[in-house]
């Protein structure tokens, strides 16, 4: 099975000493590196980079994923790096390219039958609802230039799915006992 994120610190190490480093960008903050075994490409980038320290490194398999393969990705693969990174990438793209995904990962998410799952694919849809802040009503699309029913209407957009996504957690609290 093919890996596409490391986010555990001592497994970035670890294959970081056997990739070469390629190229940096003019931040800093992307290194890309290259596989001779696997022929793979790899960046070091960080997610959360507006945080003191500068946010938590990760290493991403080029290319990057489209935004419905990171969806399949969190609800499918077995590796948690996957599941984390994943998660955490549909975020970072949501913030920083404003693309949208929340409407898409939630009726993904409504396909899993909460009763009948395991406690592992109920920890699996926690931590996709947590690494993707679906529990935020916070308006993200751009206010500038709209009128107050359209930024209303997109207000109501996101606490519509944050209500959605609280809506699981409470079924898969009620189902777990």
């Amino acid at each position: 099975m093919r890996r596409y994120f490391i986010c555990d610190q001592d497994e970035i190490k670890s294959k970081l000493s056997s990739l070469v480093l390629k190229r940096s960008d003019e931040s800093g903050w992307m290194h890309y590196y290259y596989d001779s075994t696997s022929n793979e490409a790899w960046v070091l980038t960080q997610f959360n980079s507006e945080y003191h320290g500068g946010g938590s490194p990760v290493l991403k398999r080029l290319p990057e994923l489209k935004c419905e393969d990171l969806i399949e990705l969190a609800m499918t693969s077995l590796d948690l790096n996957d599941v984390i990174g994943a998660s955490k990438e549909l975020a970072e793209r949501e913030q920083n390219d404003k693309e949208d995904f929340r409407d898409r990962l939630i009726t993904r998410m409504l396909q899993t039958d909460v009763v009948n799952s395991s406690s592992a694919e109920r920890d699996r849809l926690r931590i996709i609802i947590s690494k993707t802040n679906l529990l935020d009503p916070m308006n993200r699309r751009n206010i500038v230039g709209k009128r107050f029913n359209e930024i209303k209407e997109d207000s109501e957009y996101y606490q519509h799915l944050a209500f959605k996504a609280k809506d699981l957690l409470d079924d898969m609290e009620k189902y777990s006992s």
